[in-house]
């Protein structure tokens, strides 16, 4: 399944209006939030964490959206080269928690906080079979948990990929072949 793209005409049209108006940039941000939010959360496995990444690789985004030229690489593909650099970015920090802090002074908004990300991870998450195919795939080498992510939960070509990770289409396609016999070998022990 393809996810959509703006047509190239649209993404001129708001990248000159951005020019004039930063309000343009909702426009983006309306398109786009859903895909970003939803490849973030199968590639963290937390839907808690991944609202976080996708609000600030959109924020990231709006900030450095004044400097984006549209010369063949669409808006989706840069959005996700800034998702993934966000991901990276959160596995390389030192783990802290504001959980922690809020948990001390408001018990009862974290409980309630907790069952409704519960319920979306069961969700997003819940097939059983679909657990098991994202734990092989967290096993895998980074470069080909992006790939494989980007090609089957955001529907990609392999194009795309390569844009997206700065790598040619064959680099992609070579990638993809290992990640799928490493699947295939995780999946049958």
């Amino acid at each position: 399944m393809a996810e959509k793209d703006l047509s190239p005409r649209q993404q001129q049209e708001i990248i000159e209006a951005f020019k004039q108006d930063t309000n343009a940039f909702e426009e983006v941000y309306n398109f786009y939030y859903e895909q970003i939010m939803r490849y973030l959360a199968k590639r963290s496995m937390s839907t808690e964490l991944a609202y976080d990444l996708t609000a600030e690789a959109f924020i990231k985004a709006f900030e450095s959206f004044h400097r984006f030229e549209y010369r063949g690489i669409s808006i989706k593909v840069w959005l996700y080269r800034i998702a993934i650099n966000t991901l990276k970015s959160h596995w390389r920090k030192p783990k802290t928690s504001a959980m922690g802090e809020i948990a001390e002074t408001h018990p009862e908004l974290v409980t309630h906080l907790h069952a409704e990300l519960e319920e979306l991870d069961e969700a997003l998450f819940g097939d059983e079979k679909l657990a098991q195919l994202s734990d092989a795939i967290a096993t895998l080498n980074p470069n080909y948990q992006n790939v494989i992510s980007l090609y089957y939960f955001s529907g990609m070509s392999q194009e795309e990929i390569g844009k997206t990770i700065n790598r040619s289409t064959s680099a992609v396609k070579s990638m993809m072949h290992r990640a799928m016999d490493s699947l295939r070998d995780i999946l049958a022990s």
